[in-house]
């Protein structure tokens, strides 16, 4: 998240400052490539390098949303698992726990690690060792017992995989982002009076939103 918003940032600053610095006639082309990169391109007349743009476009944006699917999936299977080989639910569970049922065997295995931990910590201090154990030991709702080793190994893999996959459609997606960057800066310097194909978007009527006139022509 810090990465997309960081580069989002970037756009915002990006954009104002090529828009000040170019005509009027441009700036469409500018805020165009911002909302769909290589539109801007195709507006003023280089529709091969538009096309380019929106093909990488919607390939980051197949990427993340598979990405996303195979991170859905494997989460899916891991709490299935949990449930069915584990007896606990680990859905709205935080990520530490998650990691620390795919780590233990059981939850008894799991307190009787974090009661040699309170022990080494504080090995003069009953009452620190209590109170660490009593802070961090699970019980209850909380409990689980694996079945097999298997079942916990294949949890612990799912487990992973889901984090890496869904990691990866948050990447991807940032990568949009950053295309549209591109996009803008290289619609900035494009000249405009090349020939080839132009597009244009308005509204017939400044007040009006219902009707859209959508316009392509080629320049020679």
């Amino acid at each position: 998240m810090r990465i997309r918003a960081a580069i989002l940032f970037s756009v915002l600053l990006v954009i104002p400052g090529l828009a000040d610095a170019v005509s009027t006639s441009r700036k469409g082309a500018l805020f165009r490539s911002a909302l769909l990169p290589g539109w801007g391109q195709m507006h003023i007349g280089h529709s091969t390098r538009g096309i380019v743009f929106m093909g990488v476009e919607a390939v980051t944006w197949i990427g993340a949303g598979l990405s996303y699917l195979e991170g859905t999936f494997n989460r899916n299977d891991y709490r299935w698992l949990a449930m069915e080989e584990a007896g606990i639910s680990i859905s709205g569970r935080s990520s530490q726990f998650m990691d620390d049922v795919g780590d233990f065997s059981s939850s008894d295995e799991y307190n009787d690690y974090i009661h040699r931990m309170a022990r080494y910590y504080y090995p003069d201090d009953p009452d620190a060792q209590r109170n660490y154990y009593e802070s961090r030991a699970r019980y209850g709702s909380d409990g689980w017992y694996w079945t097999s080793e298997a079942s916990r190994l294949d949890f612990a893999d799912h487990l992973r995989k889901s984090k890496q996959w869904f990691r990866r459609s948050m990447y991807i997606a940032a990568f949009a982002l950053v295309n549209r960057v591109v996009s803008v800066i290289d619609a900035a310097l494009l000249d405009e009076t090349e020939p080839g194909v132009y597009t244009s978007l308005d509204f017939p009527e400044r007040r009006d939103f219902s009707s859209v006139r959508f316009t392509i022509g080629a320049r020679f």
